[in-house]
């Protein structure tokens, strides 16, 4: 996933719905904490947080197959 880019949620995920379309603002690791961290805003420009832990094995399922949650949107010119 790329900062900047336009995703449609594919599957139910924490509080994200299928079919919401969110741009990825900021994404990265906390290293000391062992959390993935991603930075989503809406179509309205509210943020909306996502934590995945590294000790987390159902977490590290999600991280690892992030395409079965995520379409790239490729046209977000309308965003």
């Amino acid at each position: 996933m790329e900062t900047g880019k336009a995703y449609i949620v594919r599957k139910n995920i924490f509080k994200l719905s299928v079919g919401q379309i969110l741009t990825l603002k900021r994404c990265g690791y906390q290293a000391y904490f062992d959390e993935y961290n991603f930075v989503f805003a809406d179509i309205e420009n509210k943020n909306i947080c996502v934590i995945l832990r590294g000790d987390d094995e159902e977490d590290m399922k999600i991280y690892h197959n992030l395409n079965e949650y995520f379409e790239e949107l490729y046209d977000n010119t309308n965003l």
